[in-house]
């Protein structure tokens, strides 16, 4: 492993890989999205490069990865089926940028808050962006315009902005409850109590929970534009509906299985 002051500011792709992508990193089961696993791991390290070449820092890496985020959502506001196809490429030119600009800290040793915080931003506002201007789309393609497809979108973009805090939620009352973030691989996420867990698993089949990031949010309204342009209807007015219609049970479902998990129960103290 180089030593910071070894690095050179000309890396290789192998040097990216070897300081940036380290196996804590590539191991994580909630923190990794699956696209690391599909293509962004394997084109990223090439980004990196340029950016350490070009001298970028992090934070500015994560604000192209905000403005990317943005560009996908404003994307569906155009007519027709590239919309949506534009909205999913953009979705997953942001996953590259989110795994770039992380080890673009890693490889200059300059992790902070601040980056963080950039991040958060870049994710929070995406996801509620991106059915909101599904629904504005829906809207302005009825005609007469039905601004009730508008106010559906921004209904799903506030429940996804809901779902989202529940993780925030917890981390922070572990903070402020004296406990520290929880670790990757304790398990600690899991559900306890036994009929909650087998609901878990059971979810797991059809895994509608994990559909409110931004890539699945664009994915699932392409694959139903597609169908519909063949099928003669409106996909992504379908899918603005079925993610609104499973979002109160998914938030439902995240809220019980954060209580019923350990991740907020106090560890008991041995007694002296």
């Amino acid at each position: 492993m180089h030593r910071p002051e070894d690095r050179p500011a000309h890396p290789t792709i192998e040097q990216i890989r070897e300081v940036c992508q380290p196996p804590e990193i590539r191991g994580r089961k909630n923190s990794e999205h699956w696209t690391g696993d599909v293509f962004t791991r394997s084109l990223s390290p090439y980004l990196t490069r340029a950016f350490v070449r070009a001298g970028l820092s992090a934070n500015a890496v994560t604000v192209g990865m905000i403005l990317c985020g943005w560009a996908a959502a404003a994307a569906l506001l155009i007519p027709g089926w590239w919309g949506p196809l534009l909205a999913a490429v953009l979705a997953m030119g942001q996953m590259l940028l989110d795994a770039s600009d992380g080890e673009v800290a890693r490889w200059t040793r300059k992790m902070g808050p601040r980056g963080i915080f950039l991040d958060r931003i870049a994710h929070t506002t995406t996801e509620s962006l991106v059915p909101m201007a599904a629904g504005f789309r829906i809207a302005l393609e009825a005609d007469p315009i039905d601004w009730r497809w508008a106010f559906a979108g921004t209904l799903l973009g506030m429940l996804v902005l809901w779902n989202k805090s529940l993780n925030d939620g917890s981390r922070l009352a572990r903070v402020q409850g004296g406990m520290p973030l929880a670790k990757e691989d304790t398990g600690i996420k899991v559900p306890t109590v036994g009929w909650v867990a087998r609901a878990r698993r059971a979810a797991n089949l059809v895994p509608i929970h994990r559909a409110y990031h931004s890539v699945e949010q664009t994915l699932v309204m392409l694959a139903l534009a597609t169908v519909g342009l063949v099928a003669g209807f409106n996909g992504v007015a379908v899918a603005v509906v079925i993610l609104l219609v499973a979002a109160p049970f998914v938030i439902a479902g995240h809220t019980l299985a954060i209580l019923t998990s350990s991740q907020l129960k106090v560890p008991a103290t041995p007694e002296s």
